[in-house]
């Protein structure tokens, strides 16, 4: 029997990470368009607030769910932004999304259930099912579907051994969304078996489009994951939260008790100036400058081949059909790495079909890092169309 660490995939996100460390060291700087990281700065009064903290060296252990100052300002935005009236102690800080998608798994799966996760997806979704034993369950979505399942497609799905669904809006790695009323007649059917709809919505303020609401909005009963780090520019803070169905908070905070004893404090201190005026304003304008920067990116990688199924309505991912350049899209993406100098993620890290056909690319990078990655791409794709030519 293989055991639970063993079953654990790699993230090949990572790996094509390393790859580029391992290039020569006179190899011209890579153009990274792998990882959701964004290149702008933390804002400035998140930054104070942090150096604000160190000053007065009190850095502690908090409460297990969180600084209660910030429980009520996450709070508060929620209000602003949505119109949602929650209380703070339904809100639990975590070290980061990752911590947060973890202990809601934790809490409502046992081992040998099953969890429903859309392909494709965010590839450490199913290892975090892995990791509290529960067994995850493939949901195919389609690009004629806008890579978003349906309530028919769940209800096909669910099983007797089922207890939840795991969804993404803005999703990763599409950037596709669900609509509220859908989100709603799945939380309702889901309800109904018993069961719980998790919610990721760490990419929520990040809308390409028009403005989007929390699926907190049709529903007390969703399990909410949320994140500093892509609308604030916080990846190294590690720090997210969980808006909590008032049925488990209790469980919430024994499980965070004990796994993580609390969030970090220093970044707990900074990230309560994320919701002052000033640094909304920013994270506004990052926002705004993602729009850009998807404008010269994905239709760049359209002239050259590259065959965006769906366009992406939230977050900074363009996922990408590259099945008339190659049939190995990881091996594509080594040697556009070795060759070029430009890295991208292969699809087998966020889906089972057409893997090979498929690949990732984020584009929160500056215009001019994003035109030399287009400009190195058409000088690799060239290079290869002539060694086939002479082939």
């Amino acid at each position: 029997m293989i055991n639970r660490a063993e079953a654990i995939r790699p993230f090949y996100v990572m790996e094509i990470m390393a790859r580029a460390q391992r290039r020569p060291a006179e190899a011209p700087e890579v153009v990274s368009m792998v990882v959701g990281e964004p290149d702008f700065p933390t804002p400035a009064p998140i930054v104070r607030a942090a150096r604000e903290a160190l000053d007065d060296n009190r850095i502690r252990y908090t409460h297990a769910l969180g600084l209660d100052e910030l429980r009520q300002a996450i709070a508060q935005d929620y209000q602003d932004r949505d119109q949602i009236n929650l209380p703070a102690h339904r809100i639990g800080v975590t070290a980061g999304a990752s911590a947060g998608l973890l202990l809601s798994l934790a809490a409502v799966l046992s081992p040998g259930d099953e969890l429903l996760v859309p392909d494709p997806g965010y590839p450490c979704n199913r290892q975090f099912a892995l990791a509290v034993g529960a067994i995850p369950k493939r949901l195919a979505t389609h690009a004629e579907h806008n890579y978003q399942p349906s309530l028919e497609a769940i209800q096909q799905a669910w099983g007797p051994k089922t207890r939840a669904v795991l969804i993404a809006s803005p999703a990763n790695p599409t950037g596709a969304i669900l609509e509220l009323k859908t989100i709603q007649a799945i939380s309702e059917w889901v309800r109904s078996k018993g069961g719980w709809l998790i919610m990721d919505e760490i990419y929520l303020r990040l809308s390409l489009q028009e403005p989007l609401y929390s699926a907190l909005t049709v529903s007390n009963d969703i399990i909410s994951v949320n994140s500093f780090s892509k609308t604030y520019s916080m990846t190294g803070w590690r720090l997210g939260w969980v808006v909590i169905p008032e049925a488990l908070v209790g469980v919430m905070e024994r499980l965070a008790q004990n796994l993580f004893i609390s969030p970090p404090f220093l970044s707990q201190k900074a990230a309560i100036a994320a919701f002052s005026p000033d640094a909304r304003a920013i994270a506004d304008g990052y926002r705004d400058q993602f729009l850009r920067q998807s404008k010269v990116l994905l239709p760049g990688l359209e002239a050259l081949g590259f065959r965006l199924p769906v366009q992406p309505a939230g977050g900074f991912y363009g996922f990408f059909d590259v099945s008339g350049l190659t049939d190995d899209s990881f091996r594509f993406c080594e040697e556009l790495c070795d060759q070029a100098g430009v890295l991208m993620a292969p699809g087998r890290d966020f889906t089972e079909d057409h893997a090979q056909s498929m690949i990732r690319v984020s584009f929160p990078k500056s215009e001019p890092v994003l035109q030399e990655g287009l400009r190195r791409i058409q000088a690799f794709l060239a290079r290869r169309s002539c060694i086939g030519r002479a082939v």
